[in-house]
Formats: C-alpha cells, sequence, structure tokens
C-alpha cells in the first residue's frame, strides 16, 4: 500500500496535481478559497514538504484546521473515505478520477453507490451572473445512466443538455468558484436562451442543482420540445423526468420545483394546444400533497387530471424515471394515462 502511495505522488508531482485537479488553476495563488466549504474568503495555502528525499504538497485551510493536510488527506475529506480502513480504496478513487491508470482493476463505470461527498457547497449566495462551462463527449458510463430511464443521446441534443468536464461560477462581486464533473461525480448542464443560461445537475452529489446566466422567465423545462398539440401534456417533477417521457414521445414539462406556482401564460398556453394538463408529481410526501394542491387550485378552471403512480415513494421508487428503470413499459404508463382520462 505504501508503493501504491508513492507511486501516486510520484505521478501527481507530489499531489500537486490532485490540489489541482480539485481545486483548479487557483491553487498557484498565495491564497486561495477552498471550495468545499461555506466559505468565500481565500484561506487556503499549498506548502512544499519532503518526503523520502521527495517533495509532497501539502494544504493548510487557516479559516478550518479540519481541512489541513496532504492530498490524500484531502480527498479523503471530500470524499468521505476513512483513511484508516479505505485507504487503498481512495487511492484508487483518485487513480480512477484523474485517469493515473495505476491500477489495473479500476473500471470506466460510474459507482452506483457513492459515499456521502461533499462537492462546492454554495448555498446561502445570490445567483451566479456569469459561467463558463466546458463541454465535453458523453463517457460510455454517462451513456449507460442515462439509458436506464430510456433517455438516449438524440433526446439529450433535443433537450439541450452536455455533459461537463468542468463550470466556473461568477458572482455578481466577481468572485467565483469552479466545479468539475469526474467519472465518479459527473455533472451535466442544461442550456438555455442559446447557452446563455444554465442549469448544472450533478446526480450523485450532495449539492445537485446550481443556476447560473439568463435563465428563461418563468422556467419551464421543455416547453420548447412540445409538439404543437396533443390529447394531453403532463405537468412533472423534474428534468430528468420530462426527458424520460419525451423520450417515449410522451408531451411534457416541468417547473423549477414541484412547489413552484404555474404561471397563468403557461397554463392558458398549455391547455389551448392540449385538451387535458395531467398533475404527475412524485409519489413521496412533498409530491402526493403538492399535486392535490395544484388540482384544487385548477379544478374549475382548466381541463385538469392527477395521475399518482403505482410506486412506494422510497429514494429509488417515487418518480417517473424509477418507474421505466424498474422495468414498467410505455403501454403500462399509457393504460395509466387512459385511466385518468376516462
Amino acid at each position: 500500500m505504501q508503493n501504491d502511495r508513492d507511486r501516486l505522488l510520484q505521478k501527481t508531482n507530489g499531489g500537486y496535481d490532485v490540489f489541482k485537479h480539485f481545486f483548479g488553476e487557483q491553487i498557484s495563488k498565495k491564497l486561495f478559497q477552498n471550495t468545499f466549504r461555506k466559505d468565500s474568503t481565500p484561506s487556503c495555502r499549498l506548502y512544499e514538504r519532503k518526503h523520502g528525499g521527495e517533495t509532497v504538497y501539502v494544504m493548510k485551510d487557516f479559516g478550518a484546521s479540519e481541512w489541513c493536510g496532504d492530498c490524500f488527506y484531502i480527498v479523503a475529506k471530500i470524499k468521505g473515505y476513512n483513511m484508516q480502513t479505505e485507504f487503498i480504496d481512495l487511492l484508487k478513487a483518485i487513480d480512477k478520477e484523474m485517469n493515473l491508470f495505476l491500477f489495473d482493476d479500476i473500471t470506466s463505470t460510474v459507482r452506483e453507490s457513492l459515499p456521502h461527498v461533499q462537492q462546492p457547497i454554495v448555498t446561502g449566495y445570490s445567483r451566479p451572473q456569469k459561467f463558463y462551462a466546458i463541454k465535453q463527449a458523453f463517457r460510455e458510463s454517462e451513456k449507460k445512466w442515462w439509458l436506464r430511464y430510456g433517455i438516449d443521446s438524440e433526446t439529450l441534443e433535443r433537450y439541450h443538455v452536455s455533459s461537463l468536464s468542468s463550470c466556473r461560477f461568477v458572482r455578481s462581486d466577481g468572485s467565483s468558484y469552479t466545479i468539475t464533473g469526474t467519472y465518479m461525480e459527473p455533472m451535466y448542464g442544461y442550456f438555455f436562451n442559446e447557452g446563455k443560461g444554465i442549469k448544472s445537475y450533478r446526480p450523485f452529489s450532495k449539492s445537485r442543482f446550481l443556476y447560473a446566466g439568463e435563465l428563461p422567465k418563468p422556467y419551464v423545462f421543455g416547453f420548447d420540445q412540445l409538439p404543437d398539440d396533443g390529447d394531453f401534456v403532463i405537468l412533472t417533477g423534474g428534468e430528468k423526468d420530462v426527458m424520460t417521457l419525451g423520450a417515449r414521445r410522451i408531451p411534457a414539462v416541468t417547473l423549477n420545483s414541484e412547489t413552484a406556482s404555474i404561471p397563468d401564460e403557461i397554463l392558458i398556453s398549455l391547455s389551448q394546444r392540449f385538451h387535458t394538463i395531467i398533475v404527475m408529481f412524485d409519489c413521496d410526501e412533498t409530491g402526493i400533497r403538492e399535486s392535490a394542491a395544484r388540482m384544487e387550485a385548477l379544478k374549475g378552471k382548466y381541463q385538469v387530471r392527477r395521475l399518482v403512480l403505482p410506486l412506494s415513494g422510497t429514494k429509488k421508487e417515487k418518480d417517473v424515471s424509477d418507474f421505466f428503470s424498474l422495468g414498467h413499459t410505455t403501454e403500462e404508463f399509457n393504460e395509466l394515462v387512459k385511466e385518468v382520462l376516462a
């Protein structure tokens, strides 16, 4: 294990490249920001130390003593690894994420069950005004993940979704932070207004969504991809759900959240193009409550129905994307729709 540690340090310039991978180019500054904790003040610095005649880099965060250590300690803190019992797993995770190819048993598949991680959490700040996203081709592992829900490359392109290697978000005061997309924690971008706005999506991260740039007002994902008319349109709870349905040519839209109010102009437009609006939110407590509230608010004004999927409401079984990933078919879904329309 010690040899593996030394090999990784040699491959990454004493750990410098590891810090650069997670914190970006800012590490070259005298002081840089720790984007993995809620602090906008640059309080970190890299130092050189000698280890067996080799230079090893360590980080010191003057604002939080628990964020001080070499690259292994810092990545373990970011990714949630136990340094005492999971060190070899930590080395393999760094190897896979940075494509170092030091271990023979590293594969390119996305880990299905991730430890609790702490990518940059930026709650408490105003929405960034600018962003600089670096797109990349979808990895095979990413394509496979989307296909679990029936979402193919054509659907991703139609809804303007890209895989991102990184995205730098710039706040109104000029400060910025960068988030990277990796094999273990991929990042996707929903792009709006010809690329002027973005909602980033990291399905395996604690902080899954970030917004920046010029977003549509009101925010209605999937509206531009709707057909001119139809028997029904589904108002659902998330972008992935819209694409899951869209891949099956089932018209659907979503707002920013299930608790967001539906603008009158959107309701009028949908009711003029589709005979019935079907409200179908998640099967958890919030989704059940909010879909019932929508029905109560809209009945008598629009032709509206409510569809509650036959799911348990647990984390892995609560929305239409889960419905299809569990093996249910389009024919089964259409039968459910027919029942609520009858």
